[in-house]
């Protein structure tokens, strides 16, 4: 099962930090495979094209704008590239506010970067995908644990991934026999952009976050034996086992749990 990557290409979103560096690293270096990545800072494309090699490609946009991800297809054309995997992994995360607060803009800001993003790069890429008689052609979502239990504060970004989350079950309904589809729910990741909010440092939500290299080594292996659904990180898998067996009371534990910390990085959300 783990060869079938092996000299196939994958494309793979939000390949500049986080997640998506540590699993461009591991698809290369670990499962024999070909890169392209797709992000919005060259100096970090750079870096990773020193440290793979010819193995790794990258493409420079913006991946919330639908023109930018045809022309990208068109690119994958002229290259003669034909992946087996695309993995949407760009994402955004807003600081967390109350969700009246942080007003449409930020919802529609945050619907382009985690689900219209998933949307425009199915719709242009997936017609190019090849796979085999043994291994199907492949798509995987990264969405979050956010999109099995909301999280107060996170209005935008839990619907962004709730909608990722069934738009990514219709696929798996709708292309059954056809491609491979995977939704992976990874919980609270230590990515760059978590590390670079002040209000994380030393807080409860930096005391259950995850390695980025560890978490995407779970990924990884989840992605390899083609795992339709995983809840990868311990709280992720509390927050939705929570929600399983209390849908709404459940909803309201986690809320209390997060007020009774007394992070600062709750403070926008318990405010009086």
């Amino acid at each position: 099962m783990a060869d079938w990557l092996k000299d196939k290409y994958v494309v793979l979103s939000g390949a500049s930090g986080g997640i998506g560096r540590e699993l461009c690293k591991i698809l290369v270096r670990k499962y024999g495979a070909k890169v392209v990545g797709i992000g919005r800072s060259e100096e970090k494309m750079l870096s990773l094209q020193a440290e793979l090699g010819e193995s790794f490609r990258y493409r420079l946009f913006d991946v919330s704008v639908r023109e930018n991800w045809a022309a990208f297809a068109l690119w994958l054309k002229d290259e003669g590239i034909a992946p087996i995997l695309l993995i949407n992994n760009a994402g955004a995360f807003p600081t967390f506010a109350r969700a009246i607060e942080a007003g449409a803009e930020t919802a529609e800001r945050i619907m382009r970067n985690n689900y219209f993003s998933a949307v425009y790069a199915i719709e242009n890429v997936s017609p190019l995908l090849v796979g085999t008689e043994k291994d199907k052609p492949a798509i995987v979502n990264i969405a979050s644990s956010a999109a099995l239990c909301t999280v107060a504060g996170t209005g935008a970004y839990s619907a962004s991934k709730s909608a990722l989350k069934s738009y990514t079950e219709a696929l798996q309904m709708e292309e059954k026999g056809r491609l491979y589809v995977g939704l992976i729910c990874p919980g609270t990741t230590a990515t760059e952009l978590f590390r670079g909010d002040e209000n994380t440092k030393n807080s409860a939500l930096d005391k259950v976050a995850m390695p980025a290299e560890k978490m995407s080594k779970k990924i990884a292996r989840k992605i390899l034996r083609k795992r339709r659904r995983a809840v990868v990180g311990w709280d992720a898998k509390l927050m939705s086992f929570t929600t399983r067996l209390m849908p709404v009371k459940g909803l309201f534990l986690i809320r209390g749990v997060m007020k009774a910390s007394g992070s600062k990085v709750f403070k926008e959300v318990f405010k009086k």
